[in-house]
């Protein structure tokens, strides 16, 4: 028999040489498994995380993890170390790369369309209903609830806030502590109080505050002391920064620190002083995220800056308005002492500084409510914060005022010395009471002069129309107006606009001199109050000494190298 007759002979009588296995039912359906995409998808919905979009559009997930909620973004290396650790938690196996992606599109597909209302993220400080608060950064997540009634270490706050990798973690504060204690530290020849008060104020968000700028000599410890800085407001890895040319990286760095600490800076471009100006009362920039598309991202910032350096560098009036002159002093060879000597002791002190600082903003913030100033600088929330801050500091909201009345004046010589025009026009009025004349003709006054001051009319910064003197007299009339010189145009003529000069001769110190009607005593008033009045301070007297400054202009390149540089005495 041939091997088909016996193959048809097995298949007639309805058996197989290998009888396949017992078929299905119709009914039963195949069982599916699950792809690694879905398994990933169904713990990340177990997980709780919450997902949600910031106020910025950038996609977050709040994770709880071992009795706390930490922030991550959905973009980040580390929501995909959690991911993945998931998967293998669950598996025992690691998950591919393909399935991390396609679960990381659906959840930003849920944080942003499933939960439209954006959320805030705040940087290292937040406020809500009047209650601040500061994160410590340390592994529980902890931040640091402040209110008029004190403040305390809570976990799980209400406020989110973004981490950022150089960021460090916080020393616990030590409850009654001395804040004074910092002044170790930074050797100030003076102005104290003013940088106390300001100190302090570095610990209360949604307000502008002052650019610190210090400076002094070789061997100041300008350096050092923004480190100290740096680690008591927001400690970081990264204890002082460098100023970038690059607009992305400066927003960046803007973007990721409250405090910002400059080091060793000799020059700030027109640019940086518009950045920092904007990044002091609340700015922000938009950029394209990639530059294969067209998607922007945009940062935005209220943040605290401090510059150090031998020499002034805020040259600009706008910046040297929001700003504060401190000079620190050398320190001589008998006080020297090693760099880690000195480390070891601040760290040993820096939780009763910190404490020290909380437990003066918390009084603060029971005084300010009650402080009504009858005249506000230009940093108006500084300055009566700064004021309620000096009377919790121990009765010194008058020494704050004055002292930051003198400072004041410092910055206003400063925007002189450092303006050509503004020095000519001092000059030029320091013998006359009053000038009325064309703007053109003011500008050929102003050029005849120039030469016996340093100052070179054909330079750059130099204007050379009447039309560009008339913008530069514009942006420094507050200067002017400060030291007793008032301008106006008087109307176009057929020859030109009518400009009026008057030498007034007023100081601009007596408009700051208050005194509080119930320093040390403002729990028994309903209103802390300031009277005017011509009381002296040995705080308030302006600089005895003009800043040194290495550019006759504040920084354009193509000045005319033999420029000489110029110094007027108000």
């Amino acid at each position: 028999m041939t091997n088909s007759e016996k193959y048809k002979k097995v298949k007639d009588a309805g058996f197989a040489e290998n009888p396949p296995p017992e078929a299905e039912s119709a009914n039963d359906e195949p069982k599916k498994r699950n792809t690694q995409a879905e398994t990933l998808l169904k713990l990340a919905d177990a997980s709780g995380a919450d997902l949600f979009q910031s106020d910025m559009g950038d996609l977050y997930a709040a994770i709880p993890v071992a009795g706390h909620t930490e922030i991550l973004q959905l973009e980040s290396r580390d929501f995909k170390i959690w991911l993945h650790g998931l998967h293998y938690k669950d598996t025992g196996k690691a998950a591919n790369s393909d399935a991390v992606a396609q679960v990381l599109a659906v959840l930003s597909a849920k944080a942003r369309f499933d939960r439209p209302e954006a959320i805030t993220l705040s940087t290292r400080t937040a406020e809500r209903d009047g209650i601040t608060f500061y994160d410590l950064s340390n592994e529980k997540w902890q931040a640091i609830r402040i209110t008029a009634g004190g403040w305390i270490v809570c976990d799980n706050p209400p406020i989110m806030f973004t981490r950022y990798r150089h960021q460090s973690a916080q020393v616990t504060p030590t409850p009654g502590g001395d804040m004074s204690r910092i002044l170790k530290y930074i050797p100030l020849t003076r102005y104290s109080t003013l940088f106390l008060c300001w100190l302090v104020s570095c610990f209360i968000p949604n307000i502008p505050h002052p650019l610190v700028i210090f400076y002094g000599e070789k061997g100041a410890a300008k350096s050092t002391a923004c480190e100290f800085i740096k680690a008591i407001i927001d400690p970081s890895s990264l204890a002082t920064l460098t100023i970038s040319n690059d607009p992305r990286s400066a927003a960046v760095n803007l973007q990721q620190h409250w405090f910002l600490p400059f080091d060793n800076v000799s020059y700030i471009s027109d640019e940086v002083s518009d950045m920092f100006c904007r990044a002091i009362t609340g700015g922000g920039i938009q950029q394209r995220k990639l530059f294969t598309n067209a998607e922007d991202v945009i940062f935005t910032f209220k943040r605290i800056i401090a510059l150090n350096g031998i020499n002034n560098v805020a040259t600009r009036p706008d910046l040297l308005d929001r700003s504060i002159l401190i000079e620190l002093e050398r320190i001589t060879e008998n006080e020297r002492r090693e760099l880690s000597e000195i480390q070891a002791a601040f760290e040993s002190d820096r939780a009763a500084i910190l404490g020290g600082i909380l437990d003066t903003l918390s009084k603060a913030m029971r005084i300010y409510p009650t402080v009504k100033l009858p005249k506000l600088q230009r940093m108006a929330d500084f300055t009566r914060w700064g004021y309620a801050i000096g009377e919790a500091f121990g009765g010194l909201g008058q020494t704050f005022l004055d002292e930051y009345a003198a400072n004041r004046d410092s910055q206003n010589t400063e925007a002189i010395n450092a303006d050509p025009v503004a020095v000519l026009v001092v000059e030029f009025m320091a013998v006359r009471d009053e000038w009325t004349g064309r703007v053109s003709s003011l500008l050929r006054e102003l050029v005849d002069i120039a030469a016996d001051h340093g100052v070179n009319p054909r330079a750059k910064s130099f204007p050379n129309q009447p039309n560009q003197l008339s913008r530069r007299l514009r942006g420094i009339r507050s200067n002017l107006e400060a030291v007793g010189i008032h301008f106006e145009n008087s109307g176009h003529g057929r020859q030109g606009t009518i400009i009026s000069l008057n030498n007034v001769k007023t100081s601009s110190q007596s408009s700051h001199r208050h005194k509080a009607s119930n320093t040390n005593a403002y729990s028994r008033d309903d209103d802390v109050t300031i009277n005017t009045g011509n009381n002296s301070s040995s705080h308030s007297s302006s600089r005895s000494k003009p800043l040194q400054h290495n550019a006759c202009d504040g920084g354009d390149d193509g000045d005319d190298k033999n420029a000489t540089l110029w110094e007027v005495t108000i």
